[in-house]
């Protein structure tokens, strides 16, 4: 997905494939976070905490949690996420290419731990996320 957004963004000259597919990705893995954080009764920071423990101790890349945190915790709006993707662009291209497939494996955990937890079947899972993203981009 990342290639095929890459390559649309080379073929227009821009990078809005790539941005949205960045974007969506975070608001996907801040929308998992929050619903797993809401049945297991704790805040969603409590959960980025969790995360940030373990990215630290198993050297995992810093730049997903980071964006969470943006999402999760920071004031309302896209405007403080938008700063730091800008930011991490500019400083690292490739760690920006990174942060997307990092945010894929962390919905595909999360996906797989709703289900373990019965909470919701792969999916019907994808089918929510699918609805909260149509709604996100065209609100």
């Amino acid at each position: 997905m990342v290639i095929r957004a890459a390559e649309a963004d080379l073929a227009a000259g821009g990078l809005d494939h790539v941005n949205q597919l960045a974007v969506g990705a975070g608001v996907a893995a801040a929308g998992l976070t929050s619903w797993l954080a809401q049945e297991r009764k704790l805040e969603p920071t409590a959960i980025l905490a969790e995360i940030e423990r373990e990215a630290s101790q198993r050297g995992a890349p810093a730049h997903a949690v980071t964006m969470l945190r943006t999402l999760l915790t920071g004031p309302p709006g896209m405007q403080q996420t938008a700063e730091f993707m800008v930011r991490l662009f500019h400083d690292d291209e490739e760690a920006y290419y990174d942060l997307i497939v990092d945010l894929g494996s962390y919905i595909a955990v999360c996906i797989g731990m709703l289900h373990r937890l019965g909470i919701s079947s792969p999916e019907q899972t994808l089918d929510d996320l699918t609805g909260m993203l149509q709604g996100f981009y065209t609100a």
